[in-house]
C-alpha cells in the first residue's frame, strides 16, 4: 500500500515523526500507539526507556501500549545484553491489521442486512408509512443522494426541478470527476435516466452544455410563471428530497413513500408538459 510505502521511507526527524505519527492515528492507532510504533519503525530494536524518553511518556504508559501494540502483531520482543527489546514488525503487519479491520467492517454490514430481513418480516404490507429524515447543509445533501441513488430501482427516472444553486461557487464539487464518477457508477448500474427542469435564466441557458451532453438526459426550462428560487426537488424511486435554500441556509427533508413520490411526480410531469427545451 502506497501510504505504508512512503512512511517506510521517513527518515528520523521531528517533521517526519509527526507525520508519521498522524498518518499511523488515520489508520487507527491510538494517540500513544501511535507515537510508540512511529518511534520503533524508525529505531528498531529498542528498549522501553529509549521508547519512553523518545515519546516523554511513563514507563508505565510505555509498556501498556507497547502490550497492545503486540497484542494487535504490530510489535515483537528481542534481547540485546540480556534487556528486553521491542521491534516494530515489517509492513505486512500493519497491512493485516487494516484487513482484519475491513473484513470486520464487512460482516457488520452483512450482519445489518441480515437484521433487515428480519425487521422486514415483522411490517405490515398493507400500509406503508412514509419515512422522513431532515438533513442540513452540503455534505447533508450529499449524503441523502447518494443514499437515493444507491437504493433506487433498476430503470429509474431521476426527476430534478431546481434553482440555479449547482453554479455557486460553494457548489463546485457537483462538476469534479470523483463526485461524477460516483454518480455516473450508480447511473450506468441502474440504468437510470434523467428529466431536469430549470428556471428559465441567463444564468442556465449560458451553461447549456452539461445539459446536451448528459447521455439519457434530457432537460427543460420552466416557464417564468413557473420559476423556482431557494429551492430543488429531487424524486428517485420511491424517494423525494425537497430543500429550501433560504438565506442560503440549505435545510431538507428525505420522504420515502410510493404514494408521495407518485404524486411529487405527477406534479413534475405537469410542469415538464408545460416548459420548453430552448
Amino acid at each position: 500500500m502506497l501510504v505504508f510505502t512512503k512512511l517506510f521511507n521517513m527518515s528520523y526527524n521531528t517533521d517526519n515523526m509527526d507525520i508519521m505519527t498522524e498518518k499511523l492515528k488515520e489508520l487507527g492507532l491510538g494517540d500513544y500507539e501511535a507515537m510508540v510504533y512511529a518511534t520503533l519503525l524508525a529505531s528498531s530494536p529498542a528498549n522501553a526507556t529509549y521508547i519512553a524518553k523518545k515519546c516523554e511518556l511513563s514507563r508505565s504508559s510505555v509498556y501498556t501500549t507497547l502490550s497492545s501494540l503486540i497484542a494487535k502483531g504490530l510489535v515483537g520482543t528481542t534481547y540485546k545484553n540480556d534487556v528486553k527489546q521491542f521491534i516494530a514488525q515489517d509492513f505486512s503487519a500493519l497491512e493485516q491489521m487494516v484487513r482484519k479491520e475491513k473484513e470486520a467492517v464487512e460482516r457488520k454490514d452483512s450482519l445489518v442486512q441480515e437484521l433487515r430481513k428480519h425487521v422486514a418480516s415483522f411490517s405490515r404490507t398493507d400500509v406503508q408509512l412514509p419515512e422522513i429524515v431532515l438533513f442540513e447543509g452540503q455534505e447533508g445533501l450529499k449524503k441523502i443522494y447518494s443514499s437515493m441513488m444507491r437504493q433506487a430501482p433498476m430503470n429509474a427516472v431521476r426527476y430534478f426541478l431546481r434553482d440555479e444553486f449547482v453554479w455557486k461557487p460553494q457548489w463546485e464539487f457537483h462538476f469534479e470527476k470523483d463526485w461524477q464518477d460516483h454518480v455516473e457508477r450508480f447511473k450506468t448500474e441502474k440504468k437510470m435516466t434523467t428529466k431536469l427542469l430549470v428556471n428559465s435564466s441567463k444564468e442556465e441557458k449560458e451553461r447549456l452544455k452539461p445539459y446536451r451532453t448528459q447521455k439519457a438526459s434530457s432537460y427543460r426550462f420552466l416557464s417564468p410563471k413557473h420559476a423556482v428560487s431557494q429551492f430543488a426537488m429531487y424524486i428517485i424511486g420511491d424517494t423525494t428530497a425537497i430543500m429550501s435554500m433560504e438565506k442560503n441556509n440549505l435545510v431538507g427533508i428525505k420522504i420515502s413513500n410510493a404514494h408521495m413520490a407518485m404524486n411529487f411526480k405527477q406534479i413534475f410531469e405537469s410542469l415538464w408538459s408545460s416548459s420548453k427545451a430552448d
